[in-house]
């Protein structure tokens, strides 16, 4: 059998570059288009001539992406850059008809996805987050909850990304909780794949001791009220330990005034971004991790940190929940909910073999959670897709 070949698009990098290096090792690899620019993405170890990289934006938007004040001019340059894309991808599909499967992150394949359809091949749509008018309304609630002023999505990337969902063969989606917000019509080309963990960067380091005096509680997620920072610092207030420490591990964004004042506690300690060949390291020296959002699609965060062998306590609404379920380690709870996070922070502190048996069921199940297996199951999917 022939094997086909991928052509992948991201705005960014997100996971898509993971899957081209198990599409790669293949040699399924037909290309991948970024909107990042090529000094930011030689470090991947895609060779170049398989790399579209289409950067000047990100360039452009880089210093304002965290400003309110330049939101209007930062939305042009994210439309324009997700359009440009969009035409690459479109270009490409008509020089090369070798080209089996687009695989195109929302808002950047409406054009090129109609493009390869009309050469009779298939269209994914990967969209990594619940539907997009579910996502605005529940951050809409959330901001007027919390007395801030809620930019809504903007109609054009609304109205894309309902176009996409239409156009799109398959709708990609990386948990059951995405799925379920999806409208009923659409509900049979919505396909859950959970995503991967590289192993390699994010395992166990056995000559990393974790404390047994300080319980150490990691965050690991941009500064937002999408994640639910607010959640987890009001139950750290009220989680009565006499030696415990918050790590906050995250770049700000443009709720960081909003955070400012609360993170200023005794026993938080601020790290701002970290990179990955340090983050492992601190992920080992934490007992627990807590991801309260409010909303998103399936935070790899959850998975890095299994594999490092850190239970979890996650919300239903990270996507995550059947992954922490299935594997057993750690703990589901409700939104919004903090009373339910000091009680599981306080279980986990006061029983350090339930701790440790959580700690041991992640780091194991992750083992097998590898991009490489996500790409054999994404194969199996689309075989099932083509063969209906």
């Amino acid at each position: 059998m022939k094997k086909r070949k991928y052509l992948l698009n991201s705005a960014g990098k997100f996971h898509h570059f993971e899957i081209a290096k198990a599409l790669l090792k293949k040699n399924q690899l037909s290309k991948i288009i970024s909107g990042y620019p090529w000094f930011k993405l030689k470090k991947e170890g895609i060779p170049k001539r398989f790399v579209e990289a289409n950067g000047l934006m990100r360039v452009l938007r880089e210093p304002l992406i965290k400003l309110k004040s330049f939101k209007q001019i930062d939305h042009f340059l994210n439309i324009y850059a997700h359009k440009k894309i969009d035409a690459i991808t479109s270009k490409i599909i008509d020089e090369n008809n070798d080209i089996d499967v687009l695989f195109s992150q929302s808002k950047c394949g409406l054009e090129s996805g109609k493009n390869i359809k009309s050469k009779g091949k298939l269209y994914v749509c990967d969209r990594t987050s619940t539907h997009i008018d579910f996502q605005n309304n529940i951050l809409q609630e959330e901001y007027k909850e919390l007395n801030l002023e809620y930019t809504p999505i903007k109609s054009w990337y609304l109205d894309r990304e309902r176009k996409e969902y239409e156009a799109a063969d398959m709708i990609l989606v990386p948990s059951n909780f995405n799925k379920s917000t999806f409208e009923d019509n659409l509900k049979d080309k919505v396909k859950v794949l959970e995503f991967g963990v590289n192993n390699k960067i994010f395992f166990r380091n056995e000559n990393i001791k974790k404390s047994n005096t300080h319980f150490d509680i990691l965050f690991l997620a941009s500064k937002s009220v999408r994640k639910g920072l607010h959640y987890l610092i009001e139950a750290f207030k009220k989680f009565k330990h006499p030696k415990k420490r918050l790590h906050v591990i995250g770049s700000n964004t443009s709720d960081s005034r909003f955070y400012e004042k609360k993170l200023q506690q005794e026993n938080i300690i601020i790290y701002g971004h970290v990179d990955h060949s340090k983050l492992n390291d601190l992920i080992n020296i934490c007992h627990v991790y807590v991801l309260p959002s409010i909303e998103e699609g399936f935070a790899i965060s959850i998975l890095q940190v299994a594999a490092a062998g850190c239970p979890v306590i996650v919300t239903e609404n990270t996507g995550a929940g059947d992954f922490v379920r299935r594997s057993n380690c750690g703990f589901v709870v409700p939104i919004r909910n903090i009373n339910s996070i000091v009680d599981k922070l306080t279980l986990l502190a006061d029983n350090r073999i339930l701790l440790n048996k959580l700690s041991f069921n992640a780091q194991n199940y992750s083992k097998e959670n590898n991009w490489e297996m996500y790409f054999k199951k994404l194969e199996s999917i689309i075989n099932e897709k083509i063969n209906d």
